[in-house]
């Protein structure tokens, strides 16, 4: 059975509780517990780096556009912001260099553990798309 959602919010951390909840309509029933657990732990953390880094300076009435599929064998989450954008395939091959004592800056590092596919690409219509997908 394919599930499909999506979920539109502002630009602001407060907004955070009402992604979570909303990620949790999905029927998860079929999904290893441990393996939802770690996508919600990399959603939430996307959510916050558009928030932080991708919408920084921008109105706080900026979009984020959320989507998950969740299928029989796995799930995908996108995350569509109006950033500048950047190079994940830079940013993941420069993982070493992350202080692991650091406040922050793991975040990447841990979804790319996480997730099976982690794409970030730039949209003709000049949004971002950040791609996760999980199978189990």
């Amino acid at each position: 059975m394919v599930q499909t959602i999506a979920l539109q919010v502002n630009t602001d951390l407060s907004e955070l509780a009402a992604v979570l909840n909303w990620f949790e309509e999905l029927d998860h029933t079929n999904m290893p517990k441990n393996d939802w657990l770690y996508c919600k732990t990399a959603l939430a953390e996307v959510f916050t780096n558009a928030v932080r880094h991708a919408h920084k300076g921008m109105p706080k009435n900026t979009p984020i556009l959320l989507e998950a599929v969740l299928e029989d064998h796995s799930l995908e989450m996108k995350v569509f912001d109006y950033g500048a954008g950047f190079a994940l395939s830079d940013k993941l091959a420069n993982l070493d260099d992350v202080d692991i004592n650091a406040l922050g800056g793991r975040g990447l590092d841990l979804i790319h553990q996480i997730v099976d596919v982690f794409r970030y690409d730039h949209l003709p219509d000049g949004r971002n798309c950040l791609l996760m997908i999980k199978r189990f």
